[in-house]
């Protein structure tokens, strides 16, 4: 039985540039070996000659294709985690780059998916781009792939590198605005607009061993008589989101689109709110931390 896998393994080891001619190239190779045969079947030496200098040519362009990319030494790469179907910006680290022109298509692949990098800069340091995912989920690489059909056009030459990174993909986030509903009291859909400041007083009332904190200390200091203030105590206002996935995917996808996208408005308008699932609780907060540890959460239900 035939081991697919192992020998997919060993045409990307990163050691190995292969060159495969393009459709010119192929056009050339078919005249030259065209004029070869026609040169032997009519014994005419010039034609002979210039087809033994045309291919000499060829192989010429073959070698400098390999060299365009052969000395190319790959260091390390820089994705952070994002939403799908947004562009999230990438870094690759060369440790070596080769003097010819650094005109390369990179392309990023996983064990059944190939995803194209688009780059705007390039030194000989590092390249600078763009990507886009497709899809919500963790993208585990496997190869980054590095091809050119510098510099003639001919020839298309490419080499594989190892990669052991991972990107989190969050759900895709909704273009609408939201007008959410917070609560102190933690019943999302209800929100007390008129009050201010963390409690709402009635009157004052004599002390009777209350807590500490329900001690009106502003009366204590004008009047030196303990008293405790009685009335409605709120909390901070905070945004409550449970998790409750259905059995439908496409309503699925929205639902965790929804989610995702009421995430990043409490984070942006630094509201607390605090997430909830079937395995575990997270905040409340509006920090980025606790931002990407649900939205993560998301991504991987």
């Amino acid at each position: 039985m035939i081991n697919y896998n192992w020998i997919k393994h060993q045409f990307r080891k990163k050691t190995r540039v292969y060159i495969l001619p393009t459709r010119m190239g192929a056009y050339l190779n078919g005249l030259i070996f065209l004029m070869f045969l026609l040169s032997i079947g009519y014994s005419n030496n010039l034609l002979l000659i210039f087809t033994l200098f045309l291919f000499g040519f060829n192989l010429l362009w073959v070698i400098q294709s390999h060299f365009h990319l052969h000395p190319l030494k790959f260091e390390g790469l820089s994705l952070a985690n994002g939403h799908c179907g947004e562009a999230l910006p990438f870094k690759i680290l060369w440790a070596r780059v080769p003097n010819a022109p650094m005109k390369w298509d990179l392309t990023l692949e996983t064990k059944n998916e190939s995803v194209p990098l688009e780059v705007f800069e390039s030194t000989k340091n590092y390249s600078l781009g763009e990507v886009c995912l497709s899809g919500r989920g963790k993208w585990q690489w496997k190869y980054l792939k590095v091809s050119s059909e510098m510099p003639f056009g001919l020839y298309r030459v490419w080499c594989f590198y190892p990669l052991i990174d991972q990107t989190i993909a969050y759900p895709k986030r909704l273009k609408n605005d939201f007008k959410l509903v917070v609560s102190g009291e933690h019943r999302e859909g209800q929100c007390e607009t008129g009050r201010r400041g963390q409690e709402d007083i009635w009157e004052l009332a004599p002390y009777q061993g209350e807590e500490a904190r329900k001690i009106s200390w502003k009366h204590y200091a004008r009047t030196g008589n303990i008293l405790i203030k009685e009335g409605e105590e709120l909390n901070d206002a905070i945004y409550k989101i449970e998790l409750k996935l259905s059995s439908d995917l496409n309503a699925r996808e929205v639902y965790l689109s929804q989610l995702a996208s009421e995430m990043v408005f409490c984070h942006r308008q630094n509201v607390p709110f605090h997430f909830k699932t079937p395995h575990g609780q997270w905040g409340p907060s509006s920090e980025g931390v606790h931002l990407h540890e649900c939205l993560k959460v998301l991504a991987l239900c």
